[in-house]
């Protein structure tokens, strides 16, 4: 690889996740890809013009004509649709918070994804093979806004099991942890779903905290749901918590990853950190050999054959969508005898594929609602 090769990198600002974009970086860094970065910052992701002039600026200032980006879903096919008619090789990587209506198929354009939508619907699918009858979800106002209740709904439409939604309000009442008791209880469920993130997670645990909820049914959450409040009341008094996700932290089968981060960067790897490292493998590989042609056709072929190692599996691109394919697995909190949790991975669910194409094929809503910022971003 031509240590002259320049690649333009696009990433969007947190405040609930402030190190999002610098955990992207370093894990993107760590592959040590011998090339110059051009990084430019595009808000919170939702405006699709604002990505498209910053792309322009990347291809038409500097010749760049790969380009990485961490997105949100807001238009994104516009920003695809300009990608790909100018020849510009673009690696977007998302949290996977929506549902991919009516979404082409971009020429040079691929999408890694942490799949968090597929998570939930394969954590429906495994409630619906539990045979559970009553299952309640319980979110914040701002997590509703996105497409992870849709998915587990998508698993239930054979079987709907919904006893009840809880949502927290966007300004919370002072006996909130109250209500959400109550409102659970009555349901009696047989489990409950739940997914909060950043400061709604913060307000979620101080809430299952006082209500002691956790401990009272068993709880099957997004990765965002878990954080030092969570972890250190689970360390008080074990309790049935589940997390379904393509990864979690300190997983047994991604450990080198995890030590080579942590001895580079003396921090334990986020999810940021592992789609930055993924898609700096994705890169280091498409760039390996080519011997300075970079067209497009060169890179589309490159990628069409890409099959590499990585944190979460083999990255491989699906032919039909140009999207990542990982399986998802179900993690169980367990506290050993020396005081420490550990998440264990107590089931995988195979990923064909199946359930993103069938939204990709699905005609949009005519009333779409939810936010337009990139998950998280705010």
């Amino acid at each position: 690889m031509d240590n002259s090769t320049k690649i333009g990198i696009l990433l969007p600002k947190s405040q609930q996740y402030p190190a999002l974009d610098r955990d992207f970086i370093r894990g993107l860094k760590l592959t040590n890809p011998n090339i110059k970065f051009h990084i430019e910052g595009i808000g919170i992701g939702a405006d699709e013009k604002l990505i498209i002039e910053k792309i322009q600026k990347l291809n038409f200032q500097e010749d760049i004509s790969i380009i990485i980006g961490f997105f949100g879903h807001y238009n994104i096919s516009e920003v695809y649709n300009y990608a790909s008619k100018n020849d510009i090789l673009l690696l977007a990587a998302d949290t996977g918070a929506t549902l991919p209506y009516e979404t082409a198929t971009y020429k040079g354009v691929y999408i890694n994804s942490f799949g968090l939508t597929e998570s939930c619907y394969h954590l429906g699918t495994y409630l619906t093979a539990k045979s559970f009858q009553k299952v309640v979800t319980s979110t914040s106002f701002y997590d509703s806004g996105y497409g992870m209740l849709s998915a587990i709904e998508y698993a239930f439409k054979e079987s709907p099991i919904f006893s009840g939604h809880y949502i927290t309000p966007f300004v919370p009442r002072e006996n909130e942890s109250e209500h959400m008791d109550n409102f659970i209880n009555s349901h009696e469920p047989d489990a409950v779903f739940a997914f909060y993130s950043g400061l709604y997670a913060e307000e979620n645990a101080d809430f299952v905290n006082q209500n002691k909820i956790t401990k009272k049914y068993p709880f099957y959450v997004t990765p965002f749901f878990i954080n030092d409040k969570i972890l250190k009341e689970y360390k008080n008094d074990p309790h049935e918590l589940y997390v379904v996700s393509t990864w979690m932290q300190n997983d047994s089968d991604t450990i080198n990853f995890t030590d080579e981060y942590k001895n580079k960067y003396s921090e334990i790897p986020s999810i940021f950190s592992v789609l930055g490292y993924e898609n700096g493998l994705i890169l280091k590989n498409l760039l390996f050999n080519l011997e300075n042609n970079l067209s497009i056709a060169s890179l589309i072929e490159k990628m069409s054959k890409l099959n590499i190692a990585g944190p979460r599996g083999n990255i491989v691109f699906d032919i039909d969508t140009n999207r990542t394919l990982f399986n998802h697995h179900m993690y169980k909190l367990n506290l050993d005898s020396s005081n420490n949790i550990s998440f264990n991975k107590i089931e995988t669910f195979a990923n064909d594929g199946h359930f993103i194409k069938a939204f990709t094929r699905s005609t949009k809503p005519e009333q779409m609602g939810g936010w337009q910022n990139a998950y998280l971003c705010h």
